[in-house]
Parts: structure tokens; C-alpha cells; sequence
């Protein structure tokens, strides 16, 4: 993803950046007033201004390896009228989360768990940084396809394949859903460490 030109960004951006399942996001994984949430892989940032807005005191760090996507989800936090201090876009990957230890409360990947270089090291550094109780919630569009130049896992689409991982780092209360919306057919995995 990080290599991608601005006219695939943009191109990325007008068909999946603006879905109506994003504003649905917030209230599904259960973002409440002065959560410190970090999302991962968050494309052109629609769904990070969704969430950054969703509630009161709400902080969110957005993390995507491409410069193309930071770019427009810097964009995109501008013209929502937010703070750094509530919405922070960092060009990065799972596997360079670095945040203070057991400082969030929840963690996010929507569509983007699939294209994780190093889904162990990102997995474990996401378990590090959720407090005692946090969540993660992750979500994967059924019919994504898969073809392309970007590299996907696709274990990592399918509920086994993530309740594995999940397992490998002692996440508890693993549960799945299917949701059918008028814009695709969505697996939502979410799961808690521990108290």
C-alpha cells in the first residue's frame, strides 16, 4: 500500500472512502466519550473523522503506510474543523504502532488486517498498547477482491483465520457477526484483553 500513486489513492478513495457502513463504525464498535483510540490502516480517513466525532473527548491516532492516503485524510481532517489533538494521521503500519503501553482503549482495522506485513508483530504490538478491558474490532468486506498488486492474506479475511491470531496473544471474548448492507457483506470480529 505504501507505494501506491496519488491517481490510485484518489481513484481507492472515490469508490471505498465514503461508505455509509463508516458512519455506522462508531456505534458498532462502541466508541464512547473520552475513548483514546488508535486505528490502523486508515486509507483517506473518512472513518477516522467518524470516529473522532462520534463522541465527546474522543482522541484518535490513524495510522496508513501510503503518503497518498495521508495525505487526503489530512485533508479530510481539516476540513472536518479537528484538532491534531483529536485526530492524528501518521504514515505507518500495524507494525510500527508505538504507543504507551496499556494507553488505549480501543483499536480499530477496518478493511485492512488482510494487507498487514507482519500481522504477529502488529497483533502483539496492539495487545501491548490496550489498557486492561480494551478492545480491538475488526471488520472485513466478504467480497473484497483479492486480485491485484497488493499483497493480501487471505486467511486473515476469513473468521478463523483471525480468531488464531487473536488467540496467539491471549485476546479473550472473541466474537464474530455478519452484517449484509446495501454496500457488502461485512465479517466484524472483536475481542478484549483481559482484566
Amino acid at each position: 500500500m505504501s507505494h501506491w500513486s496519488k491517481e490510485q489513492a484518489l481513484a481507492y478513495d472515490q469508490q471505498w472512502g465514503e461508505l455509509a457502513f463508516h458512519r455506522q463504525i462508531p456505534s458498532l464498535a462502541g466508541v464512547s466519550d473520552s475513548n483514546n483510540i488508535v486505528e490502523i490502516g486508515c486509507g483517506g480517513g473518512f472513518l477516522s473523522v467518524c470516529l473522532a466525532t462520534y463522541a465527546r473527548g474522543v482522541s484518535v491516532l490513524a495510522l496508513d503506510p501510503s503518503a497518498q492516503m495521508i495525505e487526503l485524510a489530512n485533508n479530510r481532517r481539516q476540513q472536518a474543523g479537528l484538532s491534531e489533538a483529536q485526530l492524528q494521521f501518521l504514515q505507518a503500519g500495524a507494525e510500527s504502532l508505538n504507543v504507551m503501553a496499556e494507553s488505549i482503549d480501543l483499536v480499530i482495522a477496518a478493511f485492512s488486517l488482510h494487507h498487514w506485513r507482519d500481522a504477529e508483530l502488529g497483533m502483539q504490538l496492539v495487545f501491548n498498547s490496550l489498557k486492561s478491558g480494551g478492545k480491538i474490532w475488526l471488520c472485513e468486506d466478504m467480497h473484497t477482491p483479492t486480485g491485484g498488486t497488493l499483497k493480501v492474506n487471505n486467511n486473515l479475511k476469513a473468521f478463523a483465520g483471525i480468531k488464531q491470531l487473536l488467540e496467539q496473544f491471549a485476546f479473550t471474548s472473541i466474537e464474530k457477526h455478519l452484517l449484509a448492507t446495501p454496500e457488502g457483506e461485512f465479517l466484524i470480529v472483536q475481542a478484549s484483553k483481559a482484566t
